[in-house]
């Protein structure tokens, strides 16, 4: 049981750390965001050390994997729902530009380019 006494104890400080992911998340903090990440990794690493053990029995232990579970699947949506704003806020900032530049390649040749632009700039 002393196994399952520490799972008991990494799996609450994941809990923990995806309590404060899904604060971060909510509040569009990205440089924060990094640190928890680092943080939830090292943890998901030390819980590998429980591979092949069986906590079947254990209903804390079984209760908190819930926990964790429904908490990773609301940071996925708010994960994606914060990116597809991210896209849509630069597809209506970037339409696409058809404007052309003609230049000299690096040898000597004529190229037209696409002009590279992440406002645009038609009126």
């Amino acid at each position: 049981m002393n196994e399952a006494k520490k799972l008991g104890g990494i799996l609450k400080e994941l809990i923990k750390v995806l309590h404060l992911e899904k604060e971060v998340l909510i509040k569009n903090d990205a440089l924060t965001l990094v640190s928890i990440v680092e943080h939830k990794n090292l943890l998901i690493g030390q819980i590998e050390a429980f591979r092949g053990m069986d906590f079947s029995e254990n209903e804390e232990i079984r209760e908190m994997i819930r926990a964790m579970k429904n908490l990773q699947e609301t940071n996925q949506i708010l994960t994606r729902q914060a990116l597809s704003y991210q896209n849509e806020i630069l597809k209506a900032l970037a339409k696409s530009n058809t404007s052309k530049h003609t230049t000299y390649s690096a040898n000597g040749q004529m190229n037209s380019q696409k002009e590279v632009s992440i406002v645009d700039q038609s009126v």
